[in-house]
């Protein structure tokens, strides 16, 4: 088992991911982590570092504080570990290409600007807006997700609101009509993305929800046939609308979303002209 440690001025998000998704490119390692945020002081950066002493690893942060990063180097050396500033490579980079200096603040990455009240705005509206509810005020939206249960709708709604981006979901479901407020809107409104997946795998995944829940009894909701059926007739209303369709069977959240977020730019760059 390989000990990984991450000390953050701040919340420690931005370290956390990028090693995260830098770690899943070696197989068969074993990385424990372990997290030591909002380090601004000489007295948490000690609780972390004692920490440290007592499981040693390879040490990652993202301390700028002179005083505060000078000890941290210090004690690392002292313990005898390595102690790597995970933002350096990047600001040396920018600063040669931007011929300017970087405000070295604690933080500054999650500053509480404009930005923040927008994703903090786009977290509540995909909640508010969650399968179908108030489904009268679509227009509101960025994009507006479609599509069978169990295709992602939720998450990826989430997941663009923490890029600031309004996503509201509408569910399809067998034998009742769309939203008429989902059959009105049109290219001056939000971008509609019809969400797909194979039947096979929805049929899996909605079996696993099943047993999760406990539910014993069989359903449409889990038969093979009636999501076949149920997958054709969510994809034929998408074709209907017109809207662009992503099959999220071997997608990732972050992939429809990115795909998403393309198709939301390319409208406003086009109601901008």
């Amino acid at each position: 088992m390989h000990r990984i440690h991450m000390i953050s001025d701040s919340t420690g998000e931005t370290i956390s991911l990028a090693l995260r998704a830098t770690v899943a490119m070696f197989k068969d390692v074993s990385v424990s982590y372990r997290r030591h945020v909002m380090i601004r002081s000489p007295e948490s950066l000690d609780e972390a570092l004692d920490a440290i002493a007592e499981e040693p690893g390879l040490v990652f942060h993202t301390v700028v504080e002179s005083d505060l990063r000078a000890r941290l180097e210090r004690r690392c050396h002292e313990i005898g570990v390595l102690a790597v500033p995970f933002l350096d490579p990047l600001i040396s980079t920018l600063t040669s290409y931007f011929e300017t200096s970087a405000a070295m603040r604690p933080g500054a990455q999650h500053a509480v600007d404009e930005r923040y009240y927008s994703r903090v705005a786009a977290l509540d509206f995909a909640m508010a807006y969650d399968d179908g509810h108030l489904s009268e005020r679509l227009r509101e939206a960025d994009a507006v997700l479609i599509g069978v249960s169990r295709t992602s709708k939720t998450p990826t709604c989430v997941y663009l609101a923490v890029r600031g981006i309004k996503a509201a979901n509408v569910p399809l479901i067998p034998g009742r009509e769309p939203p008429a407020a989902l059959m009105a809107l049109d290219k001056s409104g939000p971008v509609v993305v019809g969400l797909t997946a194979k039947p096979g795998r929805l049929a899996q995944i909605r079996q696993n929800r099943v047993d999760a829940l406990s539910h014993d009894r069989a359903t449409d909701y889990v038969d093979p046939d009636a999501i076949r059926r149920e997958v054709i007739e969510a994809r034929q209303l998408m074709e209907q609308i017109g809207c662009p369709i992503i099959d999220v069977t071997r997608r990732s959240i972050e992939e429809t979303s990115a795909a998403i977020l393309q198709l939301v730019e390319a409208r406003r760059t086009e109601q901008s002209r």
